[in-house]
């Protein structure tokens, strides 16, 4: 009888093949989305080679997990922005930036949710600003789609090769490139906090 527990590449399979890592998944997007910036996309893609056919459920949970996340921030930005622009004093400044996001703002929530930066400020902004939230909504869902869609179908045709030539690597050269990543993921998550 063998006694070791399985590795963590091993349980990392198993949770990311299980139906409670989806909820988990759908809070973390949430907190990426509004109000914790980290890199989501090395969650995501790790669960994704992981479990290569549950990809497409987890672009369906990100997904929605950020349009949840993009709707509080879009409330909050509606509900807040008056009070919190008269009591700094920049009535002006709000004005003017209502005036050129009414003329950019489509482009502007598009991109905020296509590019790999915080969108919160663009979620906050579209309610502050009184954009349509159907029309907020549709062209936020619709940019994260494309982004982590293209993003799963990389995976969905490049990860097995990448796994392959991963296992192919020492172990050594493949837990310095893990302490590496883990470095640069948390100096980003540092630099990002404030």
């Amino acid at each position: 009888m063998d006694d070791r527990r399985p590795d963590l590449a091993k349980r990392f399979a198993l949770a990311a093949h299980s139906n409670a890592v989806l909820p988990i998944l759908l809070v973390l997007e949430i907190l990426e989305t509004t109000i914790v910036p980290f890199p989501y996309e090395a969650i995501f893609v790790a669960l994704c080679l992981a479990a290569p056919q549950r990809t497409w459920l987890f672009v369906a949970v990100t997904v929605a997990g950020s349009a949840i996340a993009g709707s509080i921030l879009y409330s909050l930005g509606a509900g807040f922005a008056e009070p919190l622009a008269d009591y700094l004093n920049v009535q002006e400044a709000v004005e003017a930036y209502k005036s050129t996001f009414s003329e950019r703002g489509g482009a502007l929530i598009f991109l905020g949710g296509l590019t790999p930066v915080p969108s919160y400020f663009v979620n906050l902004v579209a309610g502050a600003t009184g954009y349509p939230f159907a029309t907020f909504l549709a062209l936020f869902s619709s940019s994260r789609f494309i982004r982590f869609a293209l993003l799963g179908l990389l995976i969905h045709l490049f990860g097995e090769a990448v796994l392959a030539q991963w296992s192919r690597l020492p172990i050594v050269v493949q837990r310095t490139i893990l302490i590496l990543f883990l470095a640069a993921v948390t100096w980003w998550s540092i630099a990002n906090l404030g």
